[in-house]
């Protein structure tokens, strides 16, 4: 026996018309005409030989074979938009400039690889830099898009997530009890991490001094590792070879929350800048880490 393939137009307005609940209101939103949209329901109950709705003078639902057709339905209706969208992505060609903060730049890699199988005809340009500098650089149209990381109260951009500044030390170390309390910081500039804790120490009246510098994280966490200092960091770029210590027990000052950021400039609008900004929101937005 020969089966004919299923009309998914007919499909769309039968789906339609059961979220709605209405031919009237199925139609509008098809831009079909109402006598359409019957026709289509009919052909296609004609072609699977059952009756897909039950209507009576105030509802319309789907019969038992319309439920059972209806998952179906929706199925073949989402892999056809799937294959469409995934189609489109190839199509979408361009240069898209990213800038980093340095810290971020090993937990990205994930989200950039999978950025360049979705859309192969885009090239990526990834820069770090502190985030002050990543703002200014958005807002001068020299790169499409930054994440950088700030105070909470902070504007601007799109929050990608919220995240405690915590202290943290090596497990079972000391060197927050020292005074003054050796710190491992950025290096001196406009670092939100750097500036929170030594503004709160000030306040807090402890005595601090800054005992290794370095621009990166990656190499802030080797002295603290061994215990010869205490850092900032928020919990997404710790590892298990460091632990946060708690204010209440340590004596050392609370810390603000930070906001993960997401700046675009807006002289540089593209569809493949759309993609990347739309893919770091999914991946940041839901995952542990950064990327």
């Amino acid at each position: 026996m020969r089966h004919r393939t299923l009309d998914l137009k007919a499909l769309q307005s039968f789906v339609t018309v059961v979220s709605t609940g209405s031919f009237t209101t199925a139609a509008q939103q098809l831009n079909y005409s109402q006598s359409a949209v019957s026709m289509q329901l009919r052909r296609l109950e004609s072609e699977l030989g059952v009756a897909l709705l039950a209507r009576n003078a105030r509802t319309i639902e789907p019969t038992r074979p319309g439920r059972e057709v209806l998952g179906y339905a929706r199925e073949m209706l989402r892999l056809n938009g799937e294959l469409r969208g995934r189609l489109a992505e190839r199509e979408v060609a361009g240069t898209v400039r990213l800038g980093l903060p340095v810290d971020y730049a090993p937990y990205i890699p994930g989200t950039l690889t999978l950025f360049a199988e979705r859309y192969p005809l885009v090239e990526m340009e990834v820069r770090s830099d502190l985030s002050v500098n990543l703002i200014e650089q958005t807002r001068a149209g020299d790169i499409d898009m930054a994440i950088v990381t700030r105070e909470s109260d902070a504007s601007g951009g799109v929050r990608l997530r919220r995240e405690p500044l915590v202290w943290v030390s090596a497990p079972g170390a000391t060197a927050h009890l020292q005074s003054p309390l050796p710190l491992a910081l950025s290096l001196q500039g406009v670092c939100a991490f750097r500036t929170a804790a030594t503004a709160r120490l000030d306040a807090a009246g402890r005595r601090w001094r800054t005992a290794y510098e370095s621009q990166a994280f990656a190499t802030q966490r080797i002295p603290v590792s061994v215990g010869l200092a205490v850092t900032v960091a928020i919990p997404s770029l710790l590892g298990s070879d460091l632990e946060i210590l708690d204010p209440d027990t340590t004596g050392l000052p609370e810390l603000p929350t930070m906001d993960i950021r997401l700046h675009r400039s807006p002289g540089r609008a593209s569809r493949a800048a759309d993609c990347l900004a739309e893919l770091l929101i999914e991946r940041i937005r839901d995952h542990r880490h950064v990327g």
